[in-house]
């Protein structure tokens, strides 16, 4: 702003423009512009972009819970929002975190959100914002469904959200959806969704698997799946990319049997799976979803079944053109089944990369046994192989020369 004797220049500038720089703004500082001209009183009600972060120096949730409450009844209604952020960060606020009572405000700011109409909507906490007597969780999101008819992308971090709200058939123009570091409960439905990202989640146990139906899909993450795997429900003919993967912290795991069948009671990977209602069905998981794509990364832990359970139904990549298989060994059973079926079953792959892990995955003991195939593989479209390690250590030398 002018000091005595200068021009306001800022002042000097047209509205939209303005309206603009506030945008880039948190709330708690696009409110006090109301205090520096007369023409500035009112500006920050039409803002087309709303977001909402903790406060350094309050002490006082209360004071802050009801300072969005106003902000949000004070904002012009009539105004189009472009983005509703709620980025709420323990690391921002300096009173005790808040209590399960306040959860029902957050909720109500974020369906509040969606009546707005904006383009992009995003909920981002941490896991020191709530306390449940003494313990941490992550903020449950209402269990109600989003219909908006703007949502062209959505993002959630650290939340719980169930079925009603993963079911997206009421928002036809949601384009991309981030889910991180959350709890899902229930399947995700979206005709219209064309990128999904889904990082270090917490997908369903028991009888029933997540299902993700996404037939319109053309780039699909997950990465670092937590409990059972999802499951890929259709063919998603404009696939392009993928990239997909299955740690330890997968509980479709076994270390006996590559399938996920060992009759052992006690090996919970292989026993929730034969429980379970979709594993019964004995349809793929992931690969049938992932028959179209062009290119795939795909990282696999060595007791993860899933995989090699699904090449048993003899899937076809029949656009597969390009794949990366990251932390592959050589020296684990698994892996060279894996490698084997890929070729097998993609008649137009063109380029493969192996990127070699550092370290051998797993004790020897849990290795299991490699079959080759009976006839020679045909990779008459295979143009470059690639193989990436961070150290040419002695097992490597052996793979690249055998």
């Amino acid at each position: 702003m002018a000091t005595d004797g200068q021009a306001d220049r800022l002042s000097s500038l047209p509205d939209d423009l303005l309206y603009h720089v506030l945008s880039f703004l948190p709330a708690h500082e696009v409110v006090p512009t109301c205090v520096l001209a007369r023409r500035w009183r009112h500006l920050w009600r039409f803002a087309p972009a709303l977001r909402i972060t903790g406060v350094k120096g309050c002490n006082n949730a209360e004071w802050f819970v009801n300072f969005v409450h106003s902000l949000l009844l004070l904002r012009d209604p009539r105004t189009q929002l472009d983005s509703f952020e709620i980025d709420l960060d323990d690391g921002d606020f300096d009173f005790k975190e808040f209590l399960p009572a306040n959860e029902e405000h957050v909720n109500r700011w974020f369906r509040h959100a969606v009546m707005c109409g904006p383009r992009v909507l995003a909920l981002r906490t941490t896991d020191g914002i709530y306390m449940y007597e003494d313990d941490y969780q992550p903020m449950m999101l209402s269990n109600v469904p989003l219909i908006s008819q703007h949502l062209t992308r959505l993002e959630l971090e650290m939340v719980d959200v169930y079925s009603s709200t993963l079911d997206l058939s009421g928002c036809p123009a949601l384009v991309h959806l981030k889910i991180d570091d959350s709890d899902i409960d229930g399947n995700i439905t979206s005709p219209s969704l064309q990128h999904l990202s889904i990082n270090l989640s917490y997908f369903r146990t028991g009888p029933f698997r997540t299902r993700i139906r996404t037939p319109n899909l053309v780039s699909l993450e997950l990465i670092d799946v937590m409990r059972r795997a999802p499951v890929l429900v259709e063919n998603m003919p404009l696939l392009v990319s993928a990239s997909v993967i299955l740690s330890s912290h997968c509980v479709d795991s076994c270390s006996k049997n590559d399938c996920g069948d060992c009759n052992d009671l006690q090996c919970y990977g292989c026993h929730s799976s034969e429980r379970g209602a979709d594993d019964r069905r004995g349809e793929s998981v992931l690969f049938e979803g992932l028959a179209e794509v062009q290119q795939l990364e795909l990282s696999v832990d060595p007791k993860v079944f899933i995989v090699n359970r699904d090449f048993k139904l003899s899937p076809t990549f029949s656009k597969l053109k390009t794949l990366l298989l990251s932390k592959w060994c050589p020296g684990i059973a698994g892996d060279l089944n894996i490698l084997s079926c890929f070729l097998k079953h993609s008649p137009i792959m063109e380029k493969l990369t192996l990127h070699l892990s550092e370290v051998p995955k797993v004790p020897v003991e849990t290795q299991r046994s490699y079959t080759p195939p009976d006839q020679p593989l045909e990779c008459s479209h295979l143009k470059i192989v690639e193989i990436r390690c961070d150290e040419v250590d002695e097992r490597a030398q052996r793979f690249l020369i055998s």
